[in-house]
């Protein structure tokens, strides 16, 4: 049932989408007339076959109120491109396969927005905590034993207040996110350890655990918070080109890399307090080198010597324009920073790279 609340809330809100968009879609030149969608596709993927913009993709859907879920795409769909009042228009023929006792098959799932391995972690289990989140949370005393580190399949104890029979994640404590700017703390990481089920409480607020799965070895004093519902967690996510007030930064990959490209995750210094939410499109952009333009020499400040550095007028210092080189979408929001997915990305990008809007 949550599934097919899902799927319609994507179906209906989908098109809606295009109320916002620019008049005219500009089509690549090299579109297929017709695709048959295959298993492994994304919508973005989809997208990017005939559009420069992928996230235009609502704009390109041919909406049909007769059809259930017109907006979902299924493996084996053959999608043709047509045109209606001169706009652009993709419709979709539904391709299945009948039994000999003449029973239609079920697909098994529509394909996703954009690939569901990238963020799956992300949307299930990785957090970036605040205070509040800390000082409340469970956290791991030991077990009998008097081991300090606990493997799988061992009672465990924890203590703070905790759900009878609810999945818990089983986390530690990491890095702290700072504004590059206003040296403002953002977040902290809480990296994923593993999962563990809580069985029976006791006195002084102690609960028993089971331990269900170790990533890595479970710790004295890690944190353990509520695991969301699988059901819940997204699968579909409307593009929408918000607006912010002021540019923001790439702070770094989600994961232990220096470098990104598309489909990498990174966390940004904008969440719900500057009305960023899941779906939203920015722009990321190399930030313009600063120059030192002097008459006879030209260098870049970054490698300048330390007298041309140390000496130089206002005039003779001067910023190149900053440059798109990708986009990316927000797929979870904290109140501070976000979780965005890189869609696009023409070279590599690093992070204090700009987050600008579209």
């Amino acid at each position: 049932m949550k599934g097919k609340k899902l799927v319609w809330l994507w179906a209906s809100l989908l098109f809606l989408v295009g109320g916002a968009i620019a008049d005219t879609l500009k089509l690549k030149e090299d579109f297929p007339e017709v695709y048959v969608v295959k298993k492994g596709d994304t919508l973005w993927d989809i997208s990017a076959l005939y559009l420069h913009s992928p996230w235009l993709w609502p704009r390109l859907w041919q909406y049909n109120p007769q059809v259930e879920n017109p907006h979902l795409i299924y493996p084996g769909d053959r999608l043709s491109l047509v045109y209606e009042d001169g706009e652009p228009r993709l419709v979709r023929k539904r391709i299945v396969k009948v039994t000999p006792k003449a029973r239609i098959e079920e697909k098994a799932s529509p394909i996703p927005t954009v690939p569901l391995a990238s963020i799956s972690a992300f949307l299930s289990h990785d957090h970036i905590a605040d205070e509040d989140m800390l000082k409340g949370a469970p956290y791991v005393l030991g077990d009998n034993d008097a081991q300090s580190r606990i493997a799988i399949g061992r009672a465990m104890y924890a203590r703070g207040e905790t759900k009878p029979g609810q999945y818990y994640g089983i986390y530690r404590v990491a890095d702290k996110y700072y504004d590059p700017e206003t040296k403002e703390e953002l977040g902290q990481v809480l990296n994923f350890i593993g999962v563990g089920v809580s069985e029976r409480q006791h006195e002084d607020n102690i609960t028993q655990f089971k331990v269900t799965q170790v990533l890595k070895e479970i710790r004295q004093g890690d944190i353990m918070l509520e695991l969301p519902d699988q059901d819940r967690l997204p699968a579909y996510f409307i593009p929408n080109n918000k607006q912010l007030e002021s540019s923001g930064y790439i702070l770094s990959a989600a994961t232990d890399t220096s470098v990104m490209s598309r489909y990498d995750v990174v966390v940004i210094n904008k969440g719900t307090r500057d009305n960023v939410a899941p779906g939203d499109m920015f722009a990321v952009a190399q930030p313009g080198k600063v120059m030192i333009d002097k008459v006879r020499r030209k260098s870049y400040e970054e490698t300048a010597n330390h007298f041309d550095r140390a000496f130089n007028s206002d005039d003779e210092r001067v910023s190149l324009p900053n440059e798109k080189v990708g986009e990316l979408m927000v797929f979870k929001s904290y109140e501070k920073l976000s979780y965005a997915i890189i869609t696009d990305s023409k070279v590599i990008l690093r992070p204090h790279y700009l987050v600008e809007n579209l």
